[in-house]
Parts: structure tokens; C-alpha cells; sequence
């Protein structure tokens, strides 16, 4: 099995095409590479964990309010 490969697209964006004139490459496609992330490394006691919430002062569960608090983190749905 060989490297994945994707649909190569112009600068704007669009599909490109095969070029007739170059029966042995395909510029159709191109292949891609899986880039591999670093654990970022863990920082002890340098920040303060965040005061935990109470039930009792969340906003309704379907309101932009509790979404926002969802995206920042400081909840977990």
C-alpha cells in the first residue's frame, strides 16, 4: 500500500486535471504525507486549576452562553 493520496487542487481551489500529454504521471492526484504531532510537554504547578463550577450557576443547557463555555473549556458537555 502506498502513501495516501488526495485530489490536487489549483491555487483557487479547484480540481485539477490529468494532463493528456504525460500518460505516465498522474497530476490529478498527489500523494500526502501524515504529519506526526509532539506530546506537548506537562508543566507541574505552574498554573492554578480553574475554580470548578457548581451546577447551580451554569447556564441553560442549550444556550449561548453554556456553547461558549463548551468551546472554551471550561465545561465539558
Amino acid at each position: 500500500m502506498g502513501a495516501p493520496r488526495k485530489r490536487a487542487r489549483t491555487k483557487k481551489g479547484k480540481f485539477r486535471g490529468d494532463n493528456p500529454s504525460t500518460p505516465d504521471i498522474n497530476e490529478a492526484w498527489e500523494d500526502t504525507t501524515v504529519a506526526t504531532k509532539k506530546a506537548p510537554a506537562k508543566k507541574a504547578a505552574a498554573k492554578k486549576a480553574a475554580p470548578k463550577k457548581s451546577s447551580a450557576t451554569l447556564p441553560a443547557p442549550n444556550s449561548a452562553a453554556y456553547k461558549a463555555m463548551v468551546l472554551r473549556g471550561e465545561i465539558k458537555e
